[in-house]
């Protein structure tokens, strides 16, 4: 696998499932094909939680798996392999949904006017709520200023470009010439 791929696909594995899902995708390219219990051994974690991991994998079509009946027992084997044809259709439409997201958030941000009493971890309000609070904080009791939000506003903007330009939906814009004076 790519040494770019593989890192894409560990990080869709953190935020999908979180690290113990990184282990069971580095088992699983280690071993190519296997089963739930070999996964556990491998990775040192329990089978419930292994399963769990390659059902969340194969609901976001990262693994499939090959079933087997043992005709002594009449039990079916599950063995796990990897699929990656789609990652880079499925990181594509990842990147789709944090990009709508964070328009979602500018355009809250850009239209409304906000206030907050200055305090970590109290509600930042709308200009109509804070009315409804006469100005006050819901929490602490003390006078809501305007919010500025104008760093936020940069970050959001600045977020959006660049995933625009990962997905193509926009050029790299072009570094301006300085002149040198002589």
């Amino acid at each position: 696998m790519a040494r770019k791929k593989n890192k894409e696909l560990l990080e869709l594995a953190m935020d999908i499932a979180g690290e113990e899902a990184v282990e069971v995708i580095k088992a699983l390219e280690k071993k190519g094909e296997a089963t739930d219990e070999e996964l556990a051994e491998l990775t040192g974690i329990r089978v419930n939680t292994v399963r769990k991991i390659l059902y969340i994998f194969y609901d976001n079509q990262l693994a499939e798996f090959r079933r087997t009946r043992d005709k002594e027992t009449g039990w079916y084997y599950y063995y796990w392999h990897l699929e990656t044809r789609r990652l880079s259709e499925i990181l594509r439409a990842k990147k789709m949904a944090e990009l709508n997201k964070l328009k979602k958030m500018l355009e809250e941000e850009t239209s409304e006017i906000y206030y907050h009493c200055g305090t970590p971890g109290h509600p930042k309000l709308t200009f109509d709520e804070a009315m409804e609070y006469e100005f006050q904080c819901p929490i602490c009791g003390q006078m809501l200023m305007q919010y500025d939000n104008t760093e936020i506003v940069a970050e959001l903007k600045k977020r959006i470009e660049e995933l625009e330009i990962e997905l193509g939906l926009r050029k790299k814009p072009k570094k301006k010439k300085t002149k040198k004076k002589e």
